[in-house]
């Protein structure tokens, strides 16, 4: 018996239980961070007027405020990846949130633009440390027939976050431009210091604490999390095992063991970032130049975005993740072509096709990145993945928001109709389906170098990270 199946057979209650309290409860603490994200990203781009008169910026230093979060979260994803990954998922699940709310509070106390690029900056990078640790946590806890969905309904928080941003933007704004700004930016931790006193008392990762050699602690999470104690078979397995602890080299082992993963991974997100954050952080521009109501605009425009989210919810793990992805990009790039070919005077085609848009970033890719990111990629690398994938994507994200305030309102359409359309084709040739599989099937089996057969007929104690009379 291998490694892998040594750890199938201790998570198999957890793999194969019905959903209960415990789940719900992560997924609100996971998609609370995620939540507080979108909040910020989407909430700044009401304020930027204000910022404007309050302190002139130029208009590359204020493209630069605007896309502050994101660069940000580009740095904040790279670093937690790997810290994540060696030190544990608790920890900075609970730091990450007190260092955010320390500086969305100093935003909106800033005297200059300078100081405000660089308190959106930190805001940004504590919220960055947030996404590796959600969707590792949120995935390593899930069980099998369920974890596409709750990882999707992950993401659906930062959507449903561009829903409750709209009105509480144009509600500030009747305050005034010059002071709406800083209340936009403080109010974001309001929802982070909810979650954050949420958080408290959650329980390590029992895959983290398992691949470290804490059997034990392990062991006591899983019976916290099956509601029982550990089956007697699963029970005297682990307590045979005589466990070496898995070392990685994180980011050198994620770009030459797994490098056609974490190449699709990376590249998917980046597309998907130009497509998402073209229309969402410029959105207030692509409503006035096709002529549309801009409010009510932007509240459909979100609502359809949670209604896609709600068809990939009920579709992952039924009819699987490549499809719903592929029907996303698809219905994208026909969406981007209507808004390119339909007469600017046909308001109400527009307004179809612009919030259908949004319906079909919900149901695909705005939805799958958050489910293969955790799936693709073993424990021991799980969070160094989603910081790379949150990594590449940012920077197309920065690359939107530096390049896109230069370029007409038409070119915009033609780059994220491209985008689209190479996501599609990209995703065509590459994405794998992974429904109905455990973690360990998925990402750690695939890349094992061993057969069976040998495991069976030869000591594998130096092949694997374990000791125990099974393995021979």
């Amino acid at each position: 018996m291998n490694w892998e199946d040594i750890k199938e057979k201790v998570f198999s209650e957890m793999n194969f239980m019905k959903s209960r309290g415990f789940h719900y409860r992560m997924l609100l603490l996971t998609g609370g961070g995620i939540f507080v994200d979108g909040y910020n990203i989407i909430i700044i781009s009401y304020g930027l007027a204000g910022i404007q008169k309050a302190f002139h910026p130029s208009a590359y230093l204020l493209g630069l405020i605007g896309l502050s979060v994101i660069i940000g979260n580009l740095i904040g994803a790279l670093i937690a990846g790997y810290v994540v990954d060696r030190l544990g998922r608790k920890t900075i699940f609970i730091l990450d949130l007190i260092f955010f709310v320390g500086f969305a509070i100093l935003s909106g106390l800033v005297t200059n633009a300078y100081e405000l690029l660089l308190a959106r900056i930190l805001v940004g990078l504590g919220i960055g440390l947030d996404y590796p640790i959600a969707t590792s946590y949120l995935s390593e806890f899930s069980p099998v027939r369920s974890r596409g969905k709750y990882l999707i309904m992950n993401i659906t928080f930062f959507n449903i976050a561009g829903v409750v941003a709209t009105p509480i933007a144009y509600w500030l704004l009747s305050y005034g431009e010059l002071v709406a700004w800083r209340y936009m930016l403080m109010s974001a931790a309001v929802p982070a210091i909810i979650v954050l006193l949420a958080r408290l008392g959650t329980p390590e990762s029992p895959r983290w604490l398992l691949i470290k050699g804490r059997k034990e602690e392990a062991k006591k999470v899983i019976e916290r999390v099956i509601g029982k104690p550990l089956n007697d078979e699963a029970a005297k397995l682990l307590d045979s095992v005589q466990i070496t602890p898995e070392h990685s080299t994180y980011y050198k082992e994620l770009l030459t063991k797994y490098t056609r993963d974490a190449i699709f991974i990376g590249v998917f997100y980046f597309l998907f970032a130009i497509a998402f954050l073209g229309t969402s952080i410029f959105g207030p521009e692509f409503e006035s130049g096709l002529h549309l109501p801009g409010e009510i605009s932007s509240m459909v425009f979100w609502s359809l975005f949670v209604v896609g989210d709600i068809i990939a919810i009920l579709l992952v793990d039924r009819i699987g993740r490549r499809p719903i992805t592929l029907i996303g990009w698809g219905g994208m790039t026909a969406m981007m072509l209507a808004l390119i070919i339909l007469p600017k005077s046909f308001t109400i085609g527009l307004e179809l096709a612009f919030t259908l848009f949004a319906m079909f970033q919900g149901i695909g890719p705005a939805s799958t990145h958050m489910v293969y990111s955790p799936e693709l990629f073993p424990t021991r690398i799980r969070a160094t993945a989603e910081g790379w994938k949150q990594g590449v994507g940012r920077l197309g994200g920065v690359l939107t928001g530096v390049f896109f305030p230069a370029i007409s309102l038409d070119e915009k359409l033609y780059i994220i109709l491209i985008a689209s359309a190479l996501g599609f084709i990209w995703s065509f040739l590459l994405a794998k389906e992974t429904k109905g599989k455990s973690l360990e099937e998925i990402s750690e089996r695939t890349h094992v170098n061993i057969s069976n057969t040998q495991l069976l007929n030869k000591d594998t104690t130096n092949n694997f990270p374990f000791n125990t009379e099974h393995s021979k």
